[in-house]
């Protein structure tokens, strides 16, 4: 198990605007998931998501775009910032709550349906 100094630099590692942007840019890894997740769309129409450790909330905006019904964007780290503000820029607010907070601590009234998460990182 890790202490609360290592659970600290975990998530602080994950706040550097230049680690997201090398993902996203890597446009094989993100059509991948894009492409996943619109082949998919039957299984996501109408349904509650969860993206477990979201940081810039891409994965919830396809999911969103899929046809999710609410997508929770959880996301331990500052970028949880970052991903609300590109959720509003890209008016999905209405589908997609970012949550600034690590997955263990989120509380929902909701049944969660899919979990969706890039774990590789």
């Amino acid at each position: 198990l890790m202490d609360s100094n290592s659970n600290e630099e975990y998530f602080t590692s994950y706040e550097e605007l230049s680690v997201h942007e090398l993902m996203i840019k890597d446009k094989p890894r993100t059509d991948s998931y894009l492409k996943a997740i619109e082949s998919n769309k039957e299984l996501i129409k109408g349904k509650v998501i969860m993206d477990v450790g979201a940081g810039t909330g891409i994965l919830s905006m396809f999911a969103a775009r899929a046809g999710a019904k609410k997508v929770y964007a959880v996301e331990a780290s500052k970028m949880a910032r970052i991903a609300r503000k590109l959720v509003e820029d890209n008016q999905l607010s209405h589908i997609i709550d970012v949550h600034e907070c690590r997955v263990e601590d989120l509380v929902l009234d909701d049944q969660v349906d899919i979990i969706i998460s890039e774990w590789m990182g």
